[in-house]
């Protein structure tokens, strides 16, 4: 057989058969019906370039309309996961593979979704398409496996680009800090109004018990994350950034490079709702689109008066456009979450939801999965779960603790998120850490990355201080919490990466939940 590269095919199984569909690009087709010409292809193509993956939003949606079969890399991440349930609801097979047991493998197994352990380029290579994730390195043998199959190749945000294709209400909440809980606020309050929306979170809502929600109505509220410049895949009608400050450093060089591309995101919008103290970001806003803002201070069109904290929680009067409406008290904690509740009940208000229906939406969102989220009690002490990991959200979390320590100490176990990230931000990682009494280090997470940047946690601690200290294992770690937590003290595990496996550390003698 004399391929010639551009002939990029997908094997699928069918009847017993192995058959070769239409070639995604120039329609030539083949038939094959036993193994070991299939193996002899795959062989050949072993050897072809690798095609690009870059699609547009058509290229997208021609593909997936004829697809019936999604095979998800990676699907146990967060997002990963709520797309795979919301496929699956929109009657879609999807199966999918993930390196890591947590908790949303879990839950797609509840649901019916086959997750694999390992990479299965075999099992895949009977699905229609492939949905990957930023996160997986390149190298990734399904990834590869995928592109010399011709498998239709798609990223997370080019499918979840596709699923917003069919909602003439778009409503996108990016940022760099506040995404999820926001998202998922918004969510609830427009579920209060009886508007039955659409909602793609980051994060586990409390109010469904799953990243997602599945509405009947015309609105699609979803997180839009900015890394890799996925979220310019995904046009709001509505555009809510939250703030804009350099997080990605792998990604997004210099603040202006970030600012360029959230003017970009909200481009297709035809509103547009920012905060009110952030003048460089509305200077990056498309001109001629209609911009509101949100925040504490100031003369906002959102914002707030008499903020006051009870109990570590907001209570504050939202006022629109002047108007003050009713009191609200939050039921997660921080003044970091008054003004994501601003936000969503801007967004909502720009919606056409009543002020009433906002008011009730705000006062009984219950918050999302490992953003303060209470655990249990740990010899004596009480555990948080967070995913700060930029130093601001690790400041905002931890005098947020603070707060709600009344008279204990507070502990931190603390996973830096990438060596990238930890060497643009080493020093004041360390000073947003001092909050706490006691710190406790673990290894860095790599995600994505190697360490090229000369970081050491050792180095971290130091600067941090002599409460800090740095801790080999999560064992470790559970083992020297267990002999000098004490009653009445505050812990919280804190990071995005896997830190969270603590947890199956606690001894059950002394951790209830």
């Amino acid at each position: 057989m004399n391929w010639h590269f551009k002939h990029i095919f997908s094997i699928k199984y069918f009847c017993g058969s192995y058959s070769i569909k239409t070639c995604f690009l120039c329609e030539n087709h083949q038939l094959f019906t036993t193994n070991s010409t299939i193996f002899r292809h795959i062989q050949e193509v072993t050897d072809m370039p690798l095609p690009n993956t870059h699609h547009t939003p058509h290229e997208v949606k021609q593909a997936l309309d004829t697809c019936h079969r999604l095979w998800f890399i990676g699907i146990g991440g967060i997002h990963m996961c709520a797309l795979a349930m919301i496929s699956k609801a929109r009657g879609f097979t999807v199966a999918g593979s993930d390196l890591a047991e947590n908790e949303n493998v879990r839950a797609l197994r509840d649901a019916g979704i086959g997750v694999y352990p390992q990479h299965n380029a075999a099992q895949m290579a009977t699905f229609d398409a492939v949905i990957y994730t930023l996160a997986i390195s390149k190298d990734n043998p399904e990834y590869r496996a995928a592109l010399r199959l011709g498998l239709p190749l798609f990223s997370r945000a080019d499918f979840l680009g596709y699923l917003l294709s069919g909602y003439p209400t778009r409503i996108g909440v990016a940022g760099s800090h506040g995404k999820s809980t926001t998202t998922a606020m918004l969510g609830q309050i427009l579920e209060k109004a009886q508007k039955s929306p659409t909602v793609v979170c980051g994060a586990q809502m409390r109010h469904t018990g799953t990243p997602f929600a599945l509405g009947t109505g015309d609105t699609c509220i979803y997180e839009a994350c900015e890394y890799g410049n996925s979220f310019l895949r995904l046009p709001p009608t509505l555009a809510v950034i939250l703030n804009a400050e350099l997080d990605h450093v792998d990604f997004f060089k210099s603040r202006e490079m970030l600012l360029h591309a959230f003017g970009k995101f909200a481009r297709p919008a035809t509103e547009i709702l920012v905060p009110f103290d952030d003048k460089a970001l509305q200077n990056a806003l498309p001109r001629g689109v209609k911009f509101y803002t949100f925040g504490t201070e100031g003369e906002a069109d959102y914002t707030a008066d008499q903020v006051t904290l009870k109990n570590g929680m907001g209570q504050f009067t939202p006022v629109f456009r002047g108007n003050p409406t009713g009191r609200v008290t939050l039921r997660v904690p921080g003044l970091h979450n008054v003004k994501n509740a601003l936000a969503a009940a801007g967004a909502a208000h720009l919606s056409g939801v009543s002020c009433a229906d906002i008011l009730t939406g705000l006062s009984a969102f219950g918050g999302v999965a490992r953003r303060m989220e209470y655990r249990g009690i740990f010899c004596g002490a009480r555990i948080f779960d967070d995913y700060a990991h930029h130093p601001t959200e690790i400041a905002a979390s931890l005098t947020t603790a603070r707060s709600l320590c009344h008279g204990g100490r507070l502990f931190v176990l603390f996973q830096s998120h990438t060596y990238s990230r930890t060497a643009a931000f080493f020093d004041d990682i360390a000073a947003a850490l001092r909050v706490a009494d006691r710190v406790l280090l673990s290894d860095i997470y790599p995600a994505r990355e190697t360490n090229t940047f000369g970081v050491s946690v050792k180095a971290l601690a130091k600067t941090t201080g002599a409460h800090a200290t740095y801790i080999q294992t999560l064992a470790d770690a559970a083992a020297l919490l267990e002999k000098e937590l004490q009653p009445n003290d505050l812990l919280v595990i804190m990071g995005a990466g896997d830190v969270g496996r603590i947890f199956t550390h606690f001894s059950k003698k002394h951790f209830t939940t």
